[in-house]
């Protein structure tokens, strides 16, 4: 995992997504994500949480409550998507972030790390943005 710390954008999966999403203008990416997310039924890889998480974060910033390291390019576009956080996406990202919390290789990686409680109250404040 290519990752210099806890917070959600602080890894190379979670800045290349989010980058993709703007460069594509693709509103779709957040829902398959996500879906992808919730409806995957084996362990979650690290590259898919990387990813769910993006998702997740992206949906709070769209209810403007973005992340302090969500990239500031990025954030400034997103109107750009035509995507619109309902209370149903915000479901879905809470549920997505839940499922990455609960049990995933994400979740090893840092217990193994050292820095479990650290990305746990990382996903605890998202999911608080997210329940607007």
């Amino acid at each position: 995992m290519g990752a210099w710390g806890t917070r959600n954008f602080e890894n190379d999966g979670s800045q290349d997504w989010v980058f993709d999403l703007v460069e594509n203008k693709d509103g779709g990416l957040v829902t398959d994500t996500l879906a992808r997310i919730i409806n995957n039924h084996e362990k979650l890889e690290v590259s898919d949480c990387e990813e769910g998480l993006a998702a997740a974060e992206t949906v709070a910033a769209l209810v403007g409550r973005p992340s302090e390291d969500y990239p500031e390019d990025p954030l400034d576009k997103l109107d750009i998507l035509n995507l619109i956080g309902t209370k149903s996406l915000r479901n879905q990202a809470i549920n997505a972030v839940n499922k990455i919390t609960n049990g995933s290789e994400m979740r090893n990686y840092w217990e193994q790390e050292g820095n479990l409680a650290s990305w746990e109250a990382v996903q605890a404040g998202l999911v608080k943005r997210l329940e607007i």
